[in-house]
């Protein structure tokens, strides 16, 4: 289906809750609603948008309880390549296509009823799908002793995973994913009014092939049980989440800086080790004797000094590099311990022996 046909049809659903919001109670703000892009109440059935990938009629309900999207789980996954997988690939993934242009930004939203996962890896959640092997994953899921949110990146079978914190099966379940550029920020509640938000990270070029749920069972090959999708939401953004502080910071750092001078264990280099920074959303990369390295970066806007964490110095290195920062106009100055792993400094200096290396950049013209 073309994006025009799509435009029109999320028209359509707008233009009806205005409607329908007006006719039970007119003195309601709708303007002040962010519009809604695609939503599906499922009611007796589902929106013709949904492109369900490896449908499994057996394993997906509309009547079972009415009013609900209803997948099982069952044996099968998405992590690492697809082609050489011993498992089966997830069945019943529910995807629509991205309805935002290019790289624009969107809130997903779901709620799952009644899920009660109790044997390890039976899950349900959000996905962002590119293809088997690049996508990322919210859900609720069993780590085997308890259940909690799980968050899991793929891009070209490099797969990174996020166990957020545990806590016991609710009722009701709304699961949130939101987008700005390419940092995906997630968030549950339990009353769907209050969310909290249990982390972030980066992945993809900020452009999403498709958007939609999933249920499954990992490597459990019995003991499937049932996910209840009460609705499916793709809205924009409001007011206050394009206004969110980290994502207002991560826009200024945006672009190339060289670095004008750097100081390590307290001793100033005439040539340093790493010459420039390119950040561009979520990802900076930078150029050490040479060599281009690309990783993924954490600010933490609320700290003094503001804190800044590279995911690591090279692709395969576990540990991240903790450091701090300050920016003013053109000028970033950047203190990172070292070895990676090591607290990151109080203070924007480098002293003897501290293990630190203090940088100063320009912004490149």
């Amino acid at each position: 289906m073309s994006r025009g046909r799509l435009r029109f049809r999320y028209g359509v659903v707008v233009v009806a809750s205005i409607l329908l919001g007006i006719g039970h109670n007119a003195s309601c703000l709708v303007a002040d609603e962010p519009d809604t892009l695609f939503f599906d109440g499922f009611e007796g059935k589902v929106d013709d948008l949904w492109d369900p990938l490896r449908p499994d009629p057996d394993r997906m309900s509309l009547t079972s309880h009415p009013g609900k999207l209803t997948l099982k789980t069952h044996f099968g996954g998405l992590g690492g390549n697809a082609l050489t997988r011993r498992m089966p690939l997830t069945r019943n993934l529910y995807l629509v296509p991205n309805p935002v242009e290019g790289d624009d930004d969107f809130v997903v939203t779901t709620c799952v009823e009644s899920f009660r996962p109790v044997k390890k890896y039976q899950q349900a959640g959000v996905m962002i799908y590119d293809d088997d092997d690049n996508y990322l994953k919210f859900d609720y899921e069993h780590s085997g002793a308890e259940a909690g949110f799980k968050h899991m990146r793929e891009k070209d079978t490099y797969r990174l995973v996020d166990t957020d914190e545990f806590m016991e099966p609710a009722d009701r379940l709304w699961l949130r994913v939101i987008k700005r550029g390419n940092v995906y920020e997630r968030a549950f509640s339990t009353d769907g009014e209050k969310y909290k938000v249990i982390g972030e990270a980066v992945w993809g070029d900020g452009s999403p092939q498709q958007i939609g749920i999933m249920a499954c069972n990992g490597s459990l090959r019995d003991h499937e049980i049932e996910a209840q999708f009460d609705f499916f939401q793709i809205r924009k953004l409001t007011a206050d989440e394009r206004q969110d502080p980290v994502y207002l910071q991560r826009q200024e750092l945006a672009g190339a800086w060289d670095v004008v001078s750097t100081k390590v264990n307290g001793q100033d280099l005439v040539e340093g080790p790493i010459t420039e920074f390119n950040f561009d959303g979520g990802n900076v990369s930078f150029v050490t004797q040479g060599e281009l390295t690309e990783v993924d970066y954490i600010l933490n806007v609320e700290s003094d000094p503001k804190g800044f964490t590279l995911s690591s110095l090279t692709r395969d290195a576990q540990d991240p590099v903790n450091g701090i920062y300050s920016i003013d106009d053109d000028q970033l100055v950047l203190c990172l311990s070292l070895p990676p792993g090591a607290p990151a400094p109080k203070k924007l200096e480098s002293l003897e022996n501290d293990g630190s290396i203090l940088l100063t950049l320009k912004r490149s013209r």
